[in-house]
Formats: structure tokens, C-alpha cells, sequence
């Protein structure tokens, strides 16, 4: 057989093999073409399964790499099922690697296209170019099987039914318009083919090129996991004892700057990021009310209100300061875990590498597997540098009695030890790789991996609750009862929270723990089981924190730090313990603040004053946590309302989020308004506050001067806003939590036109804040109606030095009618 004639042959093979492609079946081959079964035993055939995608690849081990085939095989049925219109072979990748089932070689990237077009325009468009083409019997027929046009993008990828098709199909496009141009899209613009292998080629070498640049990746440098090396960096935190000022960097991230400057960037953070932001909010509500009018959903839409569009819509004042800077929290919450502990070298570190004998002795040839020995020669002698952890060692050694073996290492034998040298290693010390885990209470500073943090570094802590983490971390390591892990949710401490006055010098510990059974993670084989010693040790907890007189502690602070923490009004008497708590929960969360208590020692409430007033706080309530910045919030809140009660005896505070109706009672008490109702989610504070009421005067049942609701405000308020007398002037005060107010509450404030005055207390002034005085100050809609409310006042308050956080006033005002009709006319406000 001649040559030409072996090679038609060979090649008529190949083709016959590619049309009817194979699926293998253990050692029976299937055609796809005739679905006959055939044994061929004269071929040795070698299967390949891919376990990522389930496809199996046949490769001819007799070196005809024409037969080699990839046929895509889809797992779980009965019969393979093979696609009798895949023709391609195996392709490799630039890095050498094979990728099957590729197509790639008869994909045409088509760019220029339009870029907002829908599935059936791409298939006219397709049509469309094939059309005049295949229409000539002269031309090479034209089948397209597959098209793919990303959303937004500007080119679509084609896949032909045949390599052969590629190169007429590219010519087609770049040259088969009008005077031999290129093909144009709907704009008259010019389109452009190329191949989409060229494409992936260049890819890849770009991200080769970038690989040395900017570090950016693509497919082909993904690890042997299948993805990014980098992917799961932050699940493989490498852990670090932070030091003192590292803690304070994480906890009270201000603390190096002057008080003065720790203001001046609160002020410009409210200005940025809440006064601006809620200008930006509102002109958003008028642009979607512009649109559905445009769109008819609306008969009109108002124009922008005058304030909104004037240069600083919102006046910002400076934050008032604090009155306490260092030791100002009454409430401190520590979480239990387990705090890391450095290992302590080896003393003899030294000794384990080069063993040192006294003067004349001989050292001994050998090292340790955990000592690095480096020799190098210096003036005829050769020194034996070992490298130890922070540590430098010297061995100097006589020139003549040093001498290579064959493998070009060091052998040191009868040397006497002349001088050994100690120095400090030049380079920055490293993190220690071993730790020690110690049950401990405190701040989780990195995350629970990172272990807790004491807090007596942290100037913002007082020196009492340090005192009782002191107790609470002598305790636990001794304990038979392991704190709770929040990742596997078993053990059983969890947190403890610590309340303090010290104005009546009481304090109130509320420790928080998963049931002694176990917590949701417990294995259930009794090994996560610790009731028959739980009580014991909370016996023995409540016995060291009742001992006497809270201690004082030893602390650590920055230069600079002054103790302001003692007051004028304060007693010398020392702090007792005077209630503790224990609040099961098996919960993965936190508990909601009228979770249940169990009462183990002394009363069942702390006593605060607070101004005039005197206040009772149980284990769940809200109470602010700086005492003397609280009294200069409530004197803001108190000018604020004092500015528009003209007849305060008859006025009606109306106190939403009132807590233990600490504002609402501090307003009475000053006289500034006559009637208060307040109301809260917390049935403990709404508790305390019945009987704050009564302690400073006000009997709800006598005169009807209190009146305190515990229930979502959402849900009362409608009903609680129509029981109230008309014709009485209403001023409402809102001091939400951090998730700012629901809107049926603001929808409830807004369409009760007697509230002409709303004052807000936000602890979130850049979130929630920004939301809530969005829709207070937005146009009327069916959802929110009523004549909307405009800031007037904003004044920060400084309750949290140290810190990033800051507390906000704003003083909101009721769009007068007249303002209002100059907007939207005589229409109906909704």
C-alpha cells in the first residue's frame, strides 16, 4: 500500500471513529451511531474518569492519536447519553493541561453587537448573516448550534456545527458587507469576528503577565481544592497575641488622639456620613415619585422642598463632650472563652543544638533536629553560628581542626570551646507558635480564634468591673465547668454582664449560661453533661463574689491617662456585689432582654439617680451606659421640648422606646410637660418604670399624670394615639434601639397631625437614623401620609469617648399647612 493510500486510510479512520463517537461500558464498547455492542480485544483501550464532572474520556493506547476521543458521558442512568454532534477532540490548555469536551476551536467571538438585546433578536441577527450566504450553492454552507451573549455586553459567542466553518464564517463577517466591508449592527456600526481560542490564548497570557503584576488570577491558577489559594485566607488567620495598645486599637480605636480631636472627627463623621446622607435620601423619594408620575402612577409629583436644596440643608452643631472621658461605662459585658498564653521557651534552647562544656572541654560533634548549625571561616577560624529562637550563638572553633566532609558539611571534633558569645537576634522578634488555652472573661478583641482579652488595659473600663473579671478569671480555670464555644455551641458560660452605680454603690452581675445538660451542639453521649456539679460551682461563684468589698485592682494604662473617674458626689464607701443572676439559654444568639432570670443572691434590681430623679433597673432593661453624659442628653431633650410648650401642664409627652422611663420622667420631674405615655417592647423596663414612676412621685392609678405600655410600639401605637384627649398639645420623644423605629410607627406619627414636634434619640445616627428621617421628611404617599416633618436642630452628644460611636438629637417639625399647600397645593396629604 503506498503512502497517499495509508494515509487516506488512517484518516478515514479517524473520521469514522469521530462520527460515531464511544461510551465505554466496563470492557463492552457502545457505538452511538449504530448502538451495537462490539469486543475488540486487539485494542488496548485506556478509560479515564473525571470524578469532578462525571465524563469519561477513551484515549487509544496504540498511538494513533487521530482515534483519541472525549465523549461527555451524563452519570445516573441506565444508558449513556452521548451527544452525536460533539466532534471535538481533546484540546489542551497553554499550561499544558488537557481540557475535554472543549469547543472552543469552532467558537467565533462576534463583538460590536448591540448591547441591550434579547434572546430571539441574537437568533434573527444570526439568521440574518447566514442568510444571503447560504444561499449561494457556490458559497461553503454555513450551520451555527449554538449562540451566548452576556447581559450588557457588546459581543456574542458563536459555536458552528464544524471547524472548517470558522475561518468563512470570520471572513463573512469582517468583509461580507456593503463594498467588501465588514458586516454592520443595527446603529450602522462595524462588527468584528475573531477567533475565540485567539482570545483564550491571550487571556491567559495576560493573566501570566499580571500573575507578576497585581497578583490577579484566573482559572488555571486555582489550587488542587478547585479554588483560590487566597480563598480561604481569612479561615486561616494566622493567630497573634495582640499587645496592650493593639487591644485598644481594636476596642477604642480613638484613644491616641487628644479629646479635642476625638470630637472634631465625631463632628465631621455626622456631618458625611448622617446629615448629608439623609439629604441624599430624601431627594431619592422625590426622583422615584418623578417617575411614577412620568409613568402615570401618579397625577403629580411636587418639586424639591426649598430646605432640601439649600448648601447645608441640615445645621450640624459641635458634639457636646462628654463630662467623663476615662472609666465612664456603669454596664460592662465580657464574653467567656478561653484566653491564649504564650508557651515559654526551652531554658536550654542552646544546649539542645551545640552542647556547651566548661573551658577546655571538648565539644561534642552533632546538633538537634530544632537548630539550624551554620559554619563559615573568618581569619583561618570557623564559627559555628546557631540560630535560636531570639537568640544568636557563637561557637568559635581553632581553623586547622575544622574540616569538610564529602558532602561539603562541617565536622567539628576536638575543638576546644574558647569563647561563647550571646546576643540578641537582629531581627524583629516572631509570634510564638505554641499557646496555652486559660478559661478566662473578656473582650473577644480578634474573634473567638484570637482567645479573650482582660480589660484593664481599655480606659473606657472602670476599675470595678476589672475587679470582678479578676474574680471571674480566678475562678473558671479552676472550674468543673467549661465555658460555651460559640462554633460548636457546647460547654456552658457564655457571657457576664456587670451593672454599676456609683452613686448608691451597687452592682449587679447577670452571668449567662447554656443549660448544665449541654448546649445545641452537645454530642448526647452524657460527655457534654455537667448537672451534677453545675450547682456546686455557681454555689461557689456567688461565695467569691460576695466575699466583701469589691477589690481594687492593678491596671495598666497609657501615658497620658487621667483618672477622672471619681466624682465630687460619689461616696468613698466600697462597691458590694449586691444582686447576681444566672439566665439559661440554649439559644446560638443572644436572649431578648425579657429573657427569664433566676434570682441566686441579694436584690432583684439596682438603684440609680439620675438628675432629680432616682431609677430602678432589673437585669433586662435599658439603661444609658454613661451616667453623667445621660444627664446632659436629657437636659438636650429638655430644651428641645421646652421650646415649644407654651402651656407645659397640658402637654402630653409622648415617650416611644421609653425604656424605665427615664426621659419621660426627668421631663416631669423639670415640669416641662404635664401627662406622659410611654411604651416599650421590654415588659422589665415597662415594669421598672411603673414603679420609677411611684418612687419619684407619680402614682399612674390616682391622677393618670403615667401611663406605661409593654408592647411593640408598632402594635399600640395606632390604638394608643386614637385613645388620647384631643384638643391636648402632643410632643413625642423616640429613643429607638440600634434597628431605629418599624414603620408603622413613623406611619403613626406622621398621619397624627397634633404631633408638631418629634424629638429623636438615635444611638445609630449613620444607619437607621438616616432611614427613619428619610420617611419622616418625605413627600406624602399612600403608605406614609400625613404633611411631612423637616430637621430643624441636630446636636451630637458625646456619650462613648474613645470610640467611633456618638449619640444624636434631632429635633424634627412639622411642615406648616402653608409651607405645605406652596408644595403640593389643596390636595389630599396622602
Amino acid at each position: 500500500m503506498s503512502t497517499a493510500e495509508k494515509t487516506a486510510n488512517d484518516g478515514a479512520e479517524a473520521a469514522a471513529v469521530v462520527a460515531a463517537t464511544t461510551a465505554v461500558e466496563g470492557n463492552v464498547t457502545r457505538t452511538a451511531a449504530t448502538d451495537d455492542v462490539v469486543m475488540d480485544d486487539s485494542k488496548k483501550e485506556e478509560v479515564k474518569s473525571d470524578g469532578n464532572d462525571g465524563t469519561t474520556e477513551v484515549n487509544n493506547a496504540n498511538g494513533n492519536d487521530a482515534a483519541n476521543v472525549a465523549s461527555k458521558v451524563e452519570v445516573g442512568d441506565d444508558k449513556p447519553k452521548v451527544d452525536k454532534n460533539d466532534t471535538t477532540t481533546t484540546t489542551t490548555n497553554t499550561n499544558g493541561t488537557e481540557r475535554p469536551f472543549d469547543h472552543t476551536s469552532r467558537k467565533v467571538v462576534v463583538h460590536n453587537v448591540l448591547k441591550y438585546i434579547h434572546a430571539k433578536g441574537i437568533a434573527k441577527l444570526t439568521t440574518s448573516w447566514l442568510e444571503s450566504h447560504n444561499a449561494n450553492p457556490a458559497n461553503p454552507k454555513l450551520e451555527i448550534t449554538k449562540t451566548k451573549k452576556p447581559p450588557k455586553d457588546n459581543w456574542v459567542k458563536i459555536t458552528l456545527a464544524d471547524e472548517s466553518m470558522v475561518n468563512v464564517f470570520i471572513e463573512l463577517i469582517n468583509t461580507g458587507g456593503e463594498g467588501g466591508e465588514a458586516m454592520v449592527n443595527g446603529r450602522g456600526k462595524p462588527l468584528f469576528a475573531k477567533r475565540a481560542d485567539e482570545m483564550f490564548t491571550k487571556e491567559a497570557n495576560d493573566r501570566d503577565d499580571r500573575d507578576g503584576r497585581d497578583g490577579k488570577r484566573g482559572r488555571d491558577d486555582r489550587d488542587n481544592n478547585g479554588g483560590r489559594d487566597d480563598k480561604n485566607k481569612r479561615f486561616k488567620q494566622e493567630i497573634t497575641i495582640l499587645s496592650n495598645d493593639e487591644v485598644r486599637d481594636k476596642i477604642t480605636p480613638l484613644w491616641r488622639m487628644p479629646y479635642e480631636e476625638q470630637l472634631d472627627t465625631k463632628a465631621r463623621e455626622m456631618v458625611n456620613k448622617c446629615a448629608k446622607k439623609i439629604v441624599k435620601e430624601i431627594k431619592g423619594k422625590f426622583r422615584i415619585l418623578e417617575r411614577e408620575a412620568k409613568r402615570g402612577q401618579r397625577k403629580s409629583f411636587p418639586k424639591l422642598y426649598d430646605w432640601v436644596d439649600q448648601k447645608r440643608s441640615i445645621e450640624m452643631e459641635q458634639p457636646v463632650p462628654s463630662p467623663q472621658t476615662y472609666e465612664y461605662r456603669n454596664k460592662c459585658e465580657y464574653t467567656v472563652g478561653y484566653r491564649l498564653i504564650a508557651q515559654e521557651a526551652e531554658k536550654n534552647q542552646v544546649e539542645n543544638v551545640v552542647e556547651k562544656k566548661t573551658e577546655g572541654d571538648v565539644v561534642e560533634e552533632g546538633g538537634d533536629e530544632t537548630g539550624d548549625v551554620a559554619m563559615k571561616e573568618e581569619d583561618g577560624d570557623v564559627k559555628a553560628e546557631v540560630a535560636t529562637d531570639g537568640i544568636k550563638v557563637e561557637e568559635t572553633t581553632v581553623g586547622k581542626d575544622a574540616e569538610k566532609t564529602e558532602d561539603g558539611d562541617v565536622k567539628v571534633e576536638g575543638v576546644k570551646v574558647e569563647e561563647v558569645k550571646v546576643e540578641e537576634a537582629t531581627t524583629e522578634p516572631t509570634q510564638p507558635t505554641n499557646y496555652k488555652k486559660v478559661p478566662a472573661a473578656g473582650f473577644l478583641a480578634q474573634g473567638w480564634a484570637g482567645g479573650v482579652y482582660p480589660p484593664h488595659t481599655l480606659q473606657n473600663m472602670p476599675s470595678w468591673s476589672c475587679s470582678i473579671a479578676d474574680i471571674f478569671n480566678d475562678f473558671l480555670p479552676t472550674s468543673a465547668v467549661p465555658p460555651y464555644d460559640t462554633k460548636a455551641h457546647r460547654g456552658v458560660w457564655r457571657t457576664v454582664t456587670l451593672r454599676c452605680s456609683l452613686r448608691t454603690r451597687e452592682c449587679m452581675v447577670i452571668v449567662l449560661h447554656a443549660p448544665a445538660k449541654g448546649g445545641a451542639g452537645a454530642l448526647g453521649d452524657g460527655s457534654d453533661d455537667y448537672t451534677n456539679v453545675f450547682e456546686g460551682e455557681k454555689k461557689r461563684l456567688v461565695e467569691l463574689l460576695t466575699e466583701g468589698v469589691i477589690p481594687v485592682t492593678k491596671r495598666e494604662f497609657p501615658e497620658g491617662h487621667v483618672d477622672n473617674a471619681k466624682l465630687s458626689e460619689e461616696s468613698d464607701e466600697g462597691i458590694k456585689v449586691t444582686s447576681i443572676f444566672f439566665q439559661e439559654y440554649e439559644g446560638l444568639s443572644q436572649p431578648a432582654p425579657d429573657h427569664p432570670v433566676q434570682h441566686a443572691y441579694g436584690k432583684k434590681s439596682l438603684e440609680e439617680k439620675l438628675g432629680k430623679c432616682t431609677f430602678q433597673i432589673s437585669p433586662g432593661a435599658f439603661f444609658q451606659t454613661n451616667t453623667r453624659g445621660a444627664e446632659v442628653l436629657y437636659n438636650i431633650v429638655l430644651d428641645r421640648i421646652k421650646e415649644v410648650t407654651t402651656n407645659p401642664e397640658q402637654t402630653l409627652l409622648l415617650d416611644v422606646c421609653c425604656g424605665t422611663g427615664t426621659i419621660g420622667l426627668t421631663c416631669l420631674k423639670e415640669g416641662v410637660v404635664g401627662r406622659l405615655v410611654g411604651v416599650d417592647i421590654s415588659k422589665p423596663a415597662i415594669e421598672d418604670a411603673k414603679i420609677n414612676a411611684e418612687k419619684n412621685g407619680y402614682t399612674e392609678k390616682d391622677d393618670k399624670t403615667t401611663k406605661f405600655i409593654a408592647s411593640p410600639a408598632e402594635k399600640v401605637l395606632p390604638d394608643t394615639m386614637k385613645g388620647l384627649p384631643r384638643n391636648v398639645p402632643i410632643v413625642a420623644v423616640v429613643d429607638p434601639a440600634r434597628d431605629g423605629l418599624h414603620g408603622v410607627v413613623i406611619r403613626t406619627l406622621r398621619a397624627n397631625e397634633k404631633i408638631q414636634r418629634l424629638v429623636y434619640v438615635s444611638c445609630n445616627p449613620t444607619a437607621t437614623l438616616v432611614r427613619d428621617a428619610a420617611m419622616l421628611c418625605s413627600p406624602p404617599t399612600k403608605k406614609y401620609p400625613g404633611r411631612p416633618f423637616k430637621p430643624t436642630k441636630a446636636q451630637p452628644v458625646d456619650m462613648f469617648p474613645l470610640t467611633k460611636h456618638c449619640e444624636m438629637v434631632m429635633t424634627f417639625d412639622r411642615m406648616s399647612e402653608e409651607e405645605y399647600e406652596k408644595y403640593h397645593g389643596k390636595e389630599d396629604k396622602s
